[in-house]
């Protein structure tokens, strides 16, 4: 069992190097597995399919062998391994819908995570040959066919506000009214449909701004997501002003509410804006 106080975590950077490979290998296995079709319902109702195991044993796989003192925490064997002051989080196909429906923007989500916040994260879509990771710095990456990063890393960084508002990126599958009314709002721009933490990559590499979500997420949804757009500059902030907390076993590993945003001056205007709305409908 690794300790917070190891100097592992002297060099983020290299720990988050080896989570975007374990994310890589299990990418692979997911377009190795584009056809898979064989959907069961979880308890919760969410989807799976033989994709999702495939992929959490491959990354499960590879985690053993770069970080082998790392507790992980799995969407698939969540109620196995009780979170610590260290462990990892890990979504093996964050967007089972998208990817059941053929669409690109599924993604396989890892993060460290040291007393309670993400340290280091990475997001692989395979389908889109994309790869961002992040420790103390963020990063962008093209995948190649067989899911191997390619090329060298490049620096990620959000943009700057554009003067005609923010690009607000929307849930394909799990939209909600606070959400689209914060938007509105906010004055967007535009609106952008993605699915899965492929969102806060876009954000984190200055491709659009702002993501709103009020509907339930877990844990494994967003604290690789909130590692590598922090790390570019953004911010994720509760509806309550706060920052996420990982590690709430209590709650069953939901989240708040939240928002994700090119810096932490606009997400804090979409909180009060959430606010505001929630309590004219109140």
């Amino acid at each position: 069992m690794i300790a917070p106080d190891d100097p592992v975590f002297l060099d983020c950077d290299a720990l988050a190097r080896k989570v975007a490979e374990a994310a890589c290998l299990a990418g692979a296995k997911l377009l190795a597995m584009r056809a898979a079709r064989d959907v069961k319902l979880k308890p919760d109702g969410s989807p799976v399919c033989s994709a999702d195991l495939a992929a959490d044993h491959a990354a499960k796989q590879a985690l053993a062998r770069l970080l082998p003192d790392f507790p992980v925490i799995s969407e698939e064997s969540a109620g196995e391994i009780a979170p610590g002051p260290v462990f990892i989080l890990l979504d093996p196909l964050d967007g089972t819908r998208e990817f059941l429906a053929g669409g690109e923007s599924y993604c396989v989500a890892i993060a460290v995570v040291r007393a309670g916040r993400p340290v280091a994260g990475a997001i692989a879509a395979p389908q889109l040959a994309r790869l961002w990771f992040a420790g103390d710095r963020a990063y962008s990456q093209r995948l190649a066919q067989d899911g191997a990063a390619l090329g060298t890393p490049q620096p990620a960084r959000v943009r700057p506000l554009p003067a005609a508002g923010p690009t607000t990126l929307v849930s394909r599958f799990h939209g909600d009214a606070l959400s689209d009314a914060v938007a509105r709002e906010m004055g967007s721009a535009s609106t952008m449909p993605a699915s899965s933490a492929v969102k806060f990559g876009l954000i984190a590499g200055g491709e659009a701004d702002l993501h709103i979500r009020a509907g339930q997420t877990m844990e494994w949804d967003i604290a690789a997501g909130e590692a590598i757009l922090c790390a570019a500059g953004g911010a994720v902030l509760t509806l309550d002003g706060e920052r996420p907390r990982y590690g709430c076993a209590d709650r069953g590993f939901r989240n708040p509410s939240f928002v994700a945003a090119a810096s932490e001056d606009l997400a804090r205007q979409a909180v009060a804006a959430a606010r505001h709305l929630t309590e004219e409908k109140s």
